[in-house]
């Protein structure tokens, strides 16, 4: 008994778990085939074949059938090779149990339709949506047959939306709707007219409707003239409109690479390398942040942002693996941020360690103060960057750039619903890219190329530094390359670094102490600030994550 119920427990588990999507049928209806023989008495039998290729295993096939007002659908049963299957019904969808595994199988359907036809003193109709846009699937070929109850000339018939146009009228007063592809989301309701006298058996209503149906399909002709018309007129005109908008992207894309190309001619004329290690002009956390074009991880700006007040002197490095607050002068409001967080709210007595950062940070109420902290540390980094004007933001430009891109939308939209989707999708990629160039346009002033062409510089020399002439830095410049170095995270600069450093070490220790200190700070802030980063990210992400036919009717097929 304690063996079946943990059994049972098990299974609801796996069924309550497991993606309802692995659960999904995957087939295709080949090909659907609706006949509809309307009798004297005003009733419809219909019959339907629908064939399936499945991909899998599968259990059935649905059909949805949505009666109108006024009528009722009655007798459904469902076939295949002449042998019954059983069928189910939920609130208006029919269940059809046929299980098989990678078939093609091919199920006839058959109900009657109450009171379908409805007659008037000149004409009886059948109106009606054998699918509407409540369906699911796709009909890869659908076609629809209406039969009358006798042979007659005296025939109306159309179709609106996917039945529109596809309506032919057979010499005995049959009419076949042949509409092909019906994608799932579709309507298509058909509207056929005889001669009364032809349902002599069923119940009349007053009135007439054959003006009325012979007004409606002229007003439907009408339609599709006027938006055949206008589909005319707008493909003569998309030319001219991509053409405007598509030379308004070209001659901004000249002006920026012009503008680029400029300032880099006169970045080389101003370019004179004095020493291997630029002088400062930012702080060496905005250097990089820079450099890195404005993206950086969290974790690599706060480990170069410490080792810089380390260098400055704000910071000590001392033996038990803790940091003291010698003093706060700094004009930096980054660096007043970077402060108070660490000596203020995780640090205390002026004291900081990887171990309290690992322990405030596994508070959840700590977590999201942390991530806002990092976020409005980097808006800092920001605001130094911008006070140097190293960037040309354009912001004229860019609106009207921006505003004048907007115009495209009505030609967008007039697009789509005229079908004309070549054109449509030309113009969607030049307006994306007139609302990129609008959010992100920018270019370097020769200030800012200068920094960015000097620190290049900088790479490809320190790479081919030789030790003796590494000796004669400056103690400065010596910091600040391995600063540069441990926030770009360039694993060939470091272990240049490191390795004249170690090798300094050993004969003249003295002179490197700083150096090693900081050495060692790179390692242990790139794995504590990362680990504490990724977790207060992570906090912030998972707290923040949390159709009709006509007079009713209509319909749709499935499988399960």
């Amino acid at each position: 008994m304690k063996k079946s119920v943990t059994l049972f427990l098990f299974f609801l588990i796996g069924v309550l778990l497991f993606p309802l999507q692995a659960l999904a049928v995957d087939f295709t209806i080949n090909e659907t085939t609706i006949d509809a023989y309307l009798l004297d008495d005003g009733n419809v039998e219909v019959t339907e074949s629908h064939t399936y290729e499945f991909d899998g295993e599968f259990n059935g096939i649905t059909r949805s059938l949505i009666s109108k007002e006024g009528t009722s659908i009655t007798d459904f049963t469902a076939r295949e090779d002449g042998t019954s299957l059983e069928v189910e019904l939920e609130d208006e969808t029919y269940k059809v149990f046929r299980s098989g595994k990678d078939e093609m199988v091919t199920i006839e359907l058959s109900y009657l339709i109450q009171d379908g036809v409805e007659v008037y003193e000149d004409m009886a109709q059948f109106y009606w949506p054998f699918f509407d846009t409540s369906n699911e699937s796709d009909y890869e070929n659908l076609t629809v047959t209406i039969h009358p109850p006798e042979v007659t000339s005296d025939v109306i018939a159309y179709g609106f939306d996917e039945a529109y146009k596809t309506e032919k009228i057979e010499s005995d007063g049959t009419v076949v709707f042949k509409m092909g592809l019906v994608d799932s989301g579709k309507k298509g309701d058909i509207r056929v007219g005889y001669d009364h006298a032809l349902f002599s058996a069923a119940p009349s209503h007053d009135g007439t409707i054959r003006e009325e149906m012979i007004r409606e399909e002229q007003e439907l002709a009408d339609k599709e003239a006027a938006f055949l018309a206008r589909q005319e007129t707008l493909r003569n005109l998309a030319p001219f409109v991509t053409a405007i908008f598509g030379l308004l992207l070209v001659l901004v894309l000249f002006y920026g690479w012009r503008k680029g190309q400029m300032t880099k001619l006169e970045t080389e004329h101003q370019y004179h390398a004095v020493s291997i290690v630029p002088k400062e002009i930012l702080s060496m956390p905005a250097t990089i942040f820079y450099f890195r074009n404005q993206v950086a991880d969290h974790g690599d700006m706060l480990t170069a942002a410490m080792m810089d007040l380390v260098r400055k002197g704000n910071i000590e490095s001392r033996k038990d693996g803790t940091y003291y607050l010698v003093h706060e002068n700094t004009d930096l409001q980054h660096e007043i941020l970077l402060i108070d967080l660490l000596f203020k709210k995780i640090g205390e007595s002026r004291t900081f360690s990887f171990d309290q950062l690992e322990a405030y940070t596994k508070k959840t109420a700590n977590q999201e103060t942390f991530y806002k902290a990092l976020t409005e540390y980097q808006r800092l980094l920001k605001e130094e960057i911008n006070t140097h004007q190293l960037l040309n933001k354009h912001k004229k430009l860019r609106w009207t750039i921006g505003l004048t891109s907007l115009l495209l939308i009505p030609f967008l939209i007039l697009f789509g619903v005229h079908e004309l989707y070549l054109w449509l999708i030309i113009d969607l990629i030049i307006m994306g890219g007139l609302l990129l160039i609008a959010i992100v346009f920018q270019t370097q002033t020769v200030k800012g190329r200068l920094i960015r062409r000097q620190w290049q510089q900088f790479k490809e020399d320190f790479n081919e530094l030789q030790s003796n002439n590494w000796y004669t830095l400056p103690k400065d410049d010596k910091e600040r390359a391995l600063i540069f170095s441990s926030g770009l995270k360039d694993k060939e600069l470091q272990q240049k670094n490191k390795y004249f450093i170690e090798n300094s070490a050993a004969g003249q220790p003295d002179s490197t102490t700083n150096l090693l200190l900081l050495l060692t700070l790179s390692s242990a802030a790139n794995t504590n600030f990362g680990s504490a980063t990724t977790v207060a990210a992570q906090s912030v992400t998972s707290s923040s994550s949390t159709g009709t036919g006509v007079g009713g009717g209509g319909g749709g097929s499935g499988a399960f």
